[in-house]
């Protein structure tokens, strides 16, 4: 019998709790002005980060662009330019997007 009241009275008692945490929480929300600024926030710190597309292009295109000046033969060097201007790698930063 001792065991039935004492689950029972648990149960009570764990179900009262978790009645006062779910009133008190949305309560604590509301009050709280960060959703405000939560905008604000995110960008900034969307700032910090480094632009990993550009450097991914960088990375591609500069082994091209360091090979492009070891051609001393003109023609070949006018071939790789137009190879180079008629890729994807050499179009400048707005037209990549």
């Amino acid at each position: 019998m001792k065991i039935v009241l004492s689950f029972i009275s648990g149960i009570i008692v764990c179900s009262i709790i978790l009645f006062g945490l779910m009133i008190l929480i949305p309560m604590r929300a509301d009050t709280d002005n960060s959703g405000a600024n939560s905008e604000n926030f995110s960008q900034s710190l969307l700032n910090l980060l480094p632009d990993f597309e550009k450097i991914y292009r960088e990375s591609l295109a500069m082994p091209f662009r360091k090979a492009e000046s070891k051609i001393y033969d003109e023609d070949i060097a006018r071939f790789y330019r137009e190879l180079l201007s008629n890729s994807v790698l050499s179009e400048p930063e707005n037209k990549a997007k």
